[in-house]
């Protein structure tokens, strides 16, 4: 037996892509409140400049990368079989570090985790930038910036991630205990236990906001703030993993690398193309008092 259609994974997935074209079309759509913005808040993208750029063949060869790894990752993910009753489970077998602390199963404790993915994957991100951008703090084409290096991390974290779980084929926690989560028993993911994949997520959507907010607003007092709420929440996530016991603290361990490097990689792959866009371009700006001139190297 094998997951349906419709499970949560396949849920956020479309939330993010819905997600992402709802700002651009509300910041295009809406009446822009005229508000003041001070100095120290503006956003270092302008229409002549930005941190971050797209690039054609280079997006379309992180996207189809992404696209592959994902696709390969759900294929692998669902052959994998449903618990064979003639095998048993022994605490012996876990290692010693994580034999200190795991749980069994707890429902609730795991959709707490799940809110806490989305709030990092989708609340976070979408909801900073899309009020940045309908308070004009941000250019409306830097949604697309954005929403298309989100949506590539996810995918390549989330292909990344199913792979290695595929391969890796590790027992959830929970199944050395008495409690255990049917659902995921009988259609085979109680054996994908690493690395968590709600802690991929949460800690790609918790770098790749820190990230880019910083290159956004370097010199905003929200940077801080902004940076300490995403990684809390990460690191709730992977809590919150191992409360449920649907991971070790291994998994969650090799989730953060994972989700933390892949939410950097992807934004810093595009700053180096806006770096190579803007090298060596003279600005010109004019406020009405005073002429600059900008030369970017």
């Amino acid at each position: 037996m094998h997951r349906g259609l419709f499970d949560r994974k396949y849920l956020l997935i479309l939330l993010l892509a819905a997600a992402l074209l709802v700002p651009q079309n509300l910041s295009a759509q809406m009446p822009l409140p005229a508000v003041r913005i001070p100095e120290e808040e503006a956003c270092a993208a302008t229409e002549d400049y930005t941190p971050f750029a797209l690039d054609y063949y280079a997006d379309l060869g992180i996207a189809a990368g992404a696209v592959g790894l994902t696709v390969t990752g759900l294929v692998l993910e669902h052959s994998v079989d449903g618990w064979n009753k003639k095998d048993h489970f022994h605490k012996d077998d876990i290692n010693a570090f994580d034999k200190l602390w795991y749980n069994e199963y707890r429902p609730a404790v795991d959709d707490l985790g799940t809110v806490a993915v989305i709030t990092n994957v989708l609340a976070l991100p979408v909801g900073i930038y899309a009020t940045e951008a309908i308070f004009q703090n941000l250019p409306p084409m830097e949604l697309l910036t954005v929403g298309a290096m989100l949506g590539e991390s996810y995918l390549l974290g989330y292909g990344i991630r199913n792979i290695i779980k595929s391969t890796v084929k590790r027992t959830r926690p929970y199944m050395y205990t008495d409690k255990w989560d049917w659902d995921s028993v009988w259609n085979g993911d109680y054996s994908l236990s690493f690395p968590s994949g709600h802690t991929t997520d949460a800690f790609m959507g918790a770098t790749f906001l820190s990230y880019t907010f910083w290159k956004y607003y370097p010199d905003s007092k929200y940077r801080i703030p902004v940076i300490a709420t995403s990684y809390t929440i990460a690191a709730a996530t992977g809590f919150l993993r191992v409360a449920s016991g649907n991971h070790f603290m291994t998994d969650v361990m090799a989730g953060a690398a994972l989700g933390s490097a892949v939410g950097f990689l992807v934004p810093f792959v595009h700053e180096k193309i806006s770096a190579v866009k803007y090298r060596g371009r003279s600005v010109l700006s004019f406020d009405g008092q005073t002429l600059a001139a900008t030369i970017r190297f």
